[in-house]
């Protein structure tokens, strides 16, 4: 048996698969936490990415639009959408009204590769 330290006091450690009391909450919340971290580190504009972060999630939801938070990070609306839409998918977060859902999204993807095929 192993020991840690707790509130400065010596514990066993049980950290051994399958002597786990019960499912521990705070290990999917460390798995959305560096997920998230990740995400943030790893973005172009990450001011952008925590607005649309908010905006997907609904923190601090002011009523912006995607094309007014497109405006404040000089990007486009299909811009802040797509990245919208890729935080609902990394997180599991259904998406909101303010975003098309995914039969319309795969519609506009369709029209937009015929209409490139034609020229």
């Amino acid at each position: 048996m192993r020991f840690g330290w707790e509130n400065g006091q010596r514990v066993p450690v049980n950290d051994r698969p399958g002597n786990d009391a019960g499912p521990r909450p705070e290990r999917g919340a460390l798995v959305v936490v560096r997920r998230l971290v990740g995400i943030m580190l790893a973005d172009t504009n990450p001011a952008l990415g925590v607005e649309c972060m908010a905006l997907v999630t609904g923190i601090g939801y002011e009523g912006s639009s995607m094309a007014e938070i497109a405006r404040r990070h000089g990007c486009t609306r299909a811009a802040v959408s797509n990245r919208c839409g890729d935080l609902c998918d990394a997180f599991g977060v259904p998406r909101t009204r303010a975003m098309r859902p995914d039969k319309n999204r795969d519609r506009c993807r369709q029209a937009r590769l015929e209409s490139l095929a034609k020229q």
